[in-house]
């Protein structure tokens, strides 16, 4: 395993989540075994942990929904950004409390503009998805979309876009060969979630395939699926 192709995978999965570690950093992490060498002031280790948890429990496993339950499965580590219930799907019905969530998108006029996704996430909704990715090219811009539509989703109660970029990454094959993809740094990574956040607002009009389309585009040109 290259350790230093790992690191920037680790750093590039972390910003959806403000980790504040170097790749150096995160490298010499991986090289020790160590998190003492990773920032301490935020949740840089838990989220560090989990990742190679979630890597290691799926990398020789078939791509599935099954696959992608236990990645989020995988993110216990003590921190408030974690799900609650890790590994299960949301139902809103039997856990309104804890399981209807809104993604806050930008400021409106008078409210907050967001995104609800289903009450109730279930399996065959993660299936369509994954269907629809068996069905393209299975190219990086099409594995975009696919991160996307999970992403979108928001099948679990914390951690979906993690989630989605690891389940991702295993269905190209790239945890194992370390051709990741990854979301853009920089400034190229607010543009990158404003792309994102643009899809989840029109995921339910007519403008869904467009916005989707401009999203991935933008991560293929700007992220990178090798790293060297």
């Amino acid at each position: 395993m290259d350790n230093d192709k790992l690191a920037r995978f680790i750093t590039g999965l972390g910003r959806f989540n403000n980790y504040g570690s170097t790749v150096a950093q995160t490298k010499k992490a991986l090289e020790t075994g160590c998190t003492s060498h990773l920032r301490q002031e935020n949740d840089d280790a838990v989220i560090f942990v989990d990742c190679l948890k979630a890597i290691n429990e799926v990398m020789n496993q078939e791509f599935s929904v099954a696959s992608i339950i236990a990645i989020n499965a995988q993110f216990d580590g003590d921190s408030n950004e974690q799900p609650q219930n890790p590994g299960y799907l949301r139902d809103g019905h039997e856990f309104p409390h804890c399981d209807i969530i809104m993604v806050p998108l930008w400021p409106g006029e008078e409210e907050m503009v967001v995104h609800r996704p289903p009450i109730k996430v279930e399996e065959q909704d993660l299936e369509k998805i994954i269907n629809e990715w068996k069905n393209s090219k299975k190219d990086e811009t099409e594995s975009w979309e696919m991160f996307a539509k999970i992403a979108c989703l928001q099948p679990f109660q914390d951690g979906n876009k993690r989630t989605a970029l690891i389940a991702t990454n295993h269905a190209l094959g790239a945890l194992k060969s370390q051709d990741y993809i990854l979301p853009p740094s920089g400034y190229h990574f607010n543009e990158f979630m404003n792309n994102l956040l643009q899809y989840y607002y029109h995921s339910k009009d007519d403008g869904h395939d467009d916005a989707l389309k401009r999203f991935a585009n933008f991560a293929t040109t700007h992220g990178k699926i090798r790293q060297s």
